[in-house]
């Protein structure tokens, strides 16, 4: 499936790919191939190749930990400043996430990014605190990707704006073409529309302004929205909001309006692991709670086009088209003779065959990645039952030097002694280029704005990390998740996803 609406569907297809990771055509078998390719490499992938998906909004540095439950309030909260308030937080989310990046970010890094991998995400927001962008590997980090060219085109806010200083630097950023991303109108509050009405009145709507979540707008807020931007977009976190307040975002109001709708995962302690697993979300929402108000293309479209569309990067990414990047994911088929948008909705990371980005093969299974001579193949454990081959190693690559085992041993050990991991990280700064930096970026949670936090995190109880897929606990919270909010929530619609994945 290629989204590019010249084409958009090429059954058995070819994709070819120069040596600077640009593609140079997408034809069928029998069609003339571009000039100089009559040598190239041939790789078989025997499934779907779709453009590398996409997520919108996600925060990085917490993605080691789990669904949270915080046990005294089983209730639904109304805003997003309510949840870090309670007693359990500190404890159960601050404090890990702070005490594993102050240990080790470069392991936490390259953790988060092999779980975004292993769901076929191509490019990821949420590294916005990262000391220093690892572009041209792993995954694209979307707030420092400058596609060679050392000049980003992104800004973003996890803070809402209080002061006109900040509304005018989001607004010059927006004057001089770049996207900006922003929390927005978090939560079912009413009273949250004032953060739209600071944004309105302070000239940020624009037609690069992304508005995250946005759950507390509704079709008048939207459609001046795109009346005043000329544009503009929202991403859309369904299992986060569905989590976190039982309720989401109006996405049929705001797309009516001419908004692009984009899907982001959020984080893992209210989110799904990947936007690969936020695509059955929106689809189980879609199904109850819209009436199936978009279509499975719609959906798609959420994770590839649209989020590159939003960004400006649309000439860069988001499509298989001749011109663009090569970032781009192959999904098993599995013999069912199945519309293509509703495979890739309904696929699971077992069914992830491999992700290139750039055309470059980071994560697949081993004959994928051999045939693609992807560089240092080791392998990884997904799951107790699934296999594959990622390469996180490239000496042509500055910060491409840690081996899987090395990230899981660095990472249990700062889990056992967050003090003695911190010594040791800190002891290497010394004899070597400053370690990776990756703090979390809520503002709550940054220790550049709360230091005290680096102390606590020393003593901190950090829990197992966080499975790369789906498993039994997942499922267990989500189901107890459901009974708390009961059936006035939306999150019922969410009580069969574990169909998906075949449990």
């Amino acid at each position: 499936m290629t989204f590019d609406q010249a084409r958009p569907e090429i059954p058995d297809g070819i994709l070819y790919i120069d040596d600077t990771g640009i593609i140079q055509g997408v034809a069928a078998h029998g069609e003339p191939a571009p000039a100089g390719f009559d040598h190239a490499t041939r790789v078989e992938t025997g499934g779907l190749i779709y453009p590398g998906l996409m997520d919108l909004h996600n925060h990085m540095a917490y993605n080691c930990l789990s669904l949270w439950l915080a046990p005294d309030h089983p209730s639904a909260w109304t805003t997003r400043n309510q949840w870090p308030n309670d007693k359990d937080y500190k404890p159960a989310i601050s404090l890990p996430a702070n005490a594993l990046c102050h240990a080790d970010s470069k392991a936490v890094l390259k953790y988060v990014e092999t779980k975004a991998a292993v769901g076929g995400v191509t490019a990821i927001q949420g590294s916005a605190k990262l000391s220093r962008p690892f572009e041209g590997f792993m995954v694209r980090n979307v707030e420092f990707e400058t596609f060679g060219g050392k000049k980003k085109s992104v800004n973003q806010s996890v803070r809402e704006f209080a002061s006109p200083e900040q509304y005018d630097a989001a607004n010059k950023d927006l004057h001089d073409g770049h996207a900006f991303l922003y929390h927005l109108a978090e939560g079912t509050d009413p009273r949250l529309i004032k953060d739209y009405d600071g944004l309105r009145d302070h000239h940020c709507l624009q037609p690069k302004f992304i508005g995250i979540h946005s759950t507390a707008l509704g079709p008048d807020q939207f459609s001046e929205w795109h009346a005043t931007a000329n544009g503009g977009a929202i991403v859309w976190s369904p299992f986060s909001n569905l989590w976190l307040y039982g309720k989401t975002t109006d996405v049929v109001a705001g797309a009516k309006a001419g908004l692009i709708v984009c899907l982001g995962a959020d984080w893992s302690p209210s989110g799904s692991k990947s936007v690969l697993g936020e695509l059955k979300i929106a689809d189980l929402h879609n199904k109850v709670g819209l009436g199936g108000a978009f279509s499975d293309h719609d959906i798609c479209a959420m994770v590839t086009c649209n989020p590159a569309q939003a960004l400006g990067w649309e000439g860069q990414l988001g499509r298989l088209q001749a011109g663009l990047h090569a970032d781009f994911v192959v999904m098993a088929a599995n013999g069912k003779k199945k519309d293509p948008y509703r495979t890739l909705i309904e696929s699971v990371e077992a069914d992830v065959l491999l992700v290139a980005i750039n055309g470059y093969p980071i994560y697949g299974t081993a004959d994928l990645m051999k045939a693609a001579s992807a560089v240092n193949p080791e392998p990884i454990q997904v799951s107790g039952g699934l296999k594959r081959t990622i390469t996180l190693r490239d000496a042509r690559i500055p910060d491409a030097d840690v081996s899987w085992p090395d990230v899981i041993g660095r990472l249990e050990a700062a889990r056992q002694n967050p003090a003695v991991a911190r010594s040791q990280a800190l002891a290497l700064d010394q004899v070597a280029e400053p370690a990776v930096g990756l703090v979390p970026d809520k503002a709550w949670d940054d220790p550049t704005v709360h230091p005290e936090l680096l102390a606590e995190a020393t003593g901190a109880t950090i829990p197992p990390l966080d499975p790369l897929i789906p498993d039994e606990a997942f499922f267990a919270a989500l189901s107890k998740r459901i009974a708390d909010l009961g059936d006035e929530s939306d999150l019922r619609a969410l009580d069969s996803l574990h169909a998906y994945y075949g449990l």
